[in-house]
């Protein structure tokens, strides 16, 4: 009888681990690389992604290609990370702040403009600034450039605070609220209520976000007048 042969099994590859030193050696370099900067400008990629609810430091790890340890190195807390963010958001306000040519209310008129660009191109970073006080020695440097200015110009520093808490808190509000319309649901009984409440139709159409700019720098004006107005009969501006 023939010799009957036997199937051979395919020999199967065993996968081969990593060495640890080979793990090791890439976190080290990863971690090599990092630097405040780097590491709060993946921040706010992630933020401005997922939200602020859904940021964690572990996935900054990951995004970074490192522990999330590794990062305290850096900085100390979550909120001291969150902190840097924000300083990260209001850079451009510094340097509005430091021009010295310009009349303060011209400036506080450019940092609130501002102030709301940073709302529209960071949506989902922006209630970091309308939530979290300005804590860090970068954002006082701001506010010191801008009070200074007031003062070089003076303007008594009651009033300094009047226009600056009364500017800030609407520039927060107006970008509040238009975050938050932005992510309304549509609403599938609005068509009906519109044709029953026709004086309110009429008006929302004025408040459909083509609007935005204009209502806001409205209400920027109105403010800005005001608060000259009041302050020169006061004899507490030039």
């Amino acid at each position: 009888m023939p010799a009957t042969r036997t199937k051979r099994r395919p020999a199967t590859r065993t996968k081969q681990r990593r060495p640890a030193t080979t793990t090791a050696a890439k976190r080290a370099r990863a971690h090599a690389l990092l630097s405040h900067e780097k590491i709060r400008t993946a921040a706010l990629r992630l933020i401005d992604q997922h939200g602020i609810a859904e940021f964690s430091t572990r996935m900054l790890g990951r995004e970074l290609g490192c522990e999330a340890m590794a990062i305290y190195w850096y900085y100390p807390s979550k909120e001291a990370l969150l902190d840097a963010v924000v300083d990260k958001l209001t850079s451009h306000l510094v340097l509005i702040a430091r021009d010295a040519t310009r009349d303060w209310v011209s400036v506080l008129r450019e940092v609130a403009q501002t102030y709301r660009r940073i709302s529209r191109e960071h949506p989902r970073a922006f209630p970091l600034l309308a939530t979290r006080r300005f804590a860090s020695e970068e954002t006082f440097g701001f506010l010191e450039e801008l009070f200074e200015l007031a003062h070089r110009q003076g303007i008594p520093d009651r009033t300094t605070a009047q226009f600056y808490r009364v500017v800030s808190s609407y520039c927060n509000g107006f970008a509040l609220n238009e975050l938050a319309t932005q992510n309304a649901p549509n609403d599938p009984n609005a068509g009906a209520l519109r044709k029953r409440f026709t004086r309110v139709a009429t008006v929302s159409a004025f408040l459909e976000p083509r609007y935005l700019d204009e209502m806001f720098d409205f209400g920027l004006e109105l403010l800005l007048e005001a608060l000259v107005r009041t302050s020169k009969a006061e004899g507490k501006l030039r």
